[in-house]
């Protein structure tokens, strides 16, 4: 397999990030996967499973504002928007497999990415799969207080700052926020890509513009794909952890009963990073999933 090529596509001031692992001896079809807030392009990397890299190319499509991508100029929320997002994703995936079907999965705000790419864009999109995904962005737990941080008075934005730049400083540091997203934080510690995940996007998260940041999740407020859900007829599975501190289960249930053909895994007990917190029920999903809509 060739090494992993790192390219990048241009709109509305947006340079986004894509890395690309071609496989040139892949069956069947390509998955594209979308990294969560905070996270980058990387974040796949370490743990992806081998029967995806042994049997399919699969590419690495990053949000707006996580280095390597960036933006050009001073970014503000009239900058961001549903329809910005899937333009981005639409012309990534248009430059690295263009006029093939895939599937796409994507982690919590990389979930909503797909979700909104599918409502936009559904020709080729043979199934989504989200975890920890959303449709509306108001979030709980340490991404809801961040969001609080985000808006309003010049205290609140400071403490956005100083908490992003504590977090950029160390890789411990990062981990330690990672585990607020958990609820099987034992679990969670002992997954064994956990380590090598973050020494992954590490070096992408120390460098991320703090105030694109704060752009973002001020934006997220104000993000709602409900009234485009009837959009949405391919295939959607919506991974879910019962516990999930971030975004609450009860809106990923609701989202995944009124799809069309939406169809909900719900791991007890589980915040939200269910690949690590529940991996062995996570990954047999994944790969009975896409077994079954390839």
């Amino acid at each position: 397999m060739s090494e992993p090529l790192l390219s990048f596509v241009e709109h509305a001031g947006h340079r986004l990030a894509i890395l690309s692992h071609v496989n040139p001896a892949a069956t069947l079809p390509p998955v594209v996967w979308i990294h969560g807030l905070t996270a980058s392009v990387r974040f796949w990397e370490a743990a992806m499973y081998p029967e995806i890299r042994e049997s399919r190319s699969w590419f690495s499509i990053s949000l707006p504002l996580h280095h390597p991508s960036s933006y050009a100029g001073n970014i503000t929320t009239d900058h961001l928007s549903e329809q910005v997002f899937a333009e981005l994703v639409h012309r990534a995936v248009e430059s690295v497999i263009p006029g093939q079907s895939f599937h796409m999965a994507g982690y919590s705000l990389g979930g909503f990415a797909c979700l909104n790419y599918a409502a936009k864009h559904p020709g080729r999109v043979m199934s989504v799969i989200s975890i920890g995904g959303f449709m509306t962005g108001r979030a709980k737990g340490l991404e809801g207080v961040l969001q609080f941080f985000s808006k309003g008075s010049l205290v609140r934005k400071v403490l956005f700052h100083a908490g992003w730049w504590v977090m950029q400083q160390h890789i411990l540091f990062l981990k330690l926020a990672t585990i607020f997203y958990a609820r099987r934080r034992r679990r969670l510690l002992s997954y064994p890509q956990l380590d090598p995940t973050l020494h992954h996007i590490f070096p992408d998260v120390s460098r991320h513009s703090i105030r694109g940041q704060r752009m973002l999740f001020r934006y997220l407020l104000d993000m709602d794909l409900m009234d485009e859900i009837e959009e949405i007829r391919i295939p959607v599975l919506a991974i879910a952890g019962t516990r999930d501190p971030i975004i609450p289960f009860t809106h990923q249930r609701a989202y995944a009963e009124r799809l069309h053909n939406g169809e909900l895994l719900a791991l007890p007990g589980v915040g939200h990073v269910a690949f690590a917190e529940a991996a062995t029920d996570f990954k047999q999903a994944v790969l009975s999933w896409l077994a079954r809509y390839d």
